[in-house]
């Protein structure tokens, strides 16, 4: 299972139980934004992974170009790692996707 699969099912999840959030922690309303702002960032990783890989088998431009390629993927995969993070006792979490 790949950190974005493993994050997809987490986040169905806890859509499925915004219902059950109380007035005090915001409600259903909030966790739902909650999950729709994470799924934001695992899409964005997910396009930017594309993106990026084209970039490489197309042949970067310069080594600058390359550089900034690795770095992005790095970036977002870092925001991956954190959120997925919230689940790490979950048995479906990879260890190896601890920041």
């Amino acid at each position: 299972m790949t950190i974005v699969e493993f994050l997809n099912a987490r986040l169905a999840e806890d859509e499925q139980a915004a219902h059950a959030a109380s007035p005090g922690t915001g409600g259903p309303e909030r966790v739902r934004a909650d999950v729709a702002a994470k799924r934001g960032i695992v899409e964005q990783y997910t396009a930017t992974y594309r993106e990026c890989m084209d970039t490489l088998d197309n042949g970067a431009q310069s080594a600058a170009e390359e550089d900034g390629v690795w770095s992005a993927l790095h970036a977002w995969r870092r925001a991956l790692e954190h959120l997925a993070a919230v689940y790490a006792s979950h048995p479906d979490y990879d260890p190896a996707w601890k920041s």
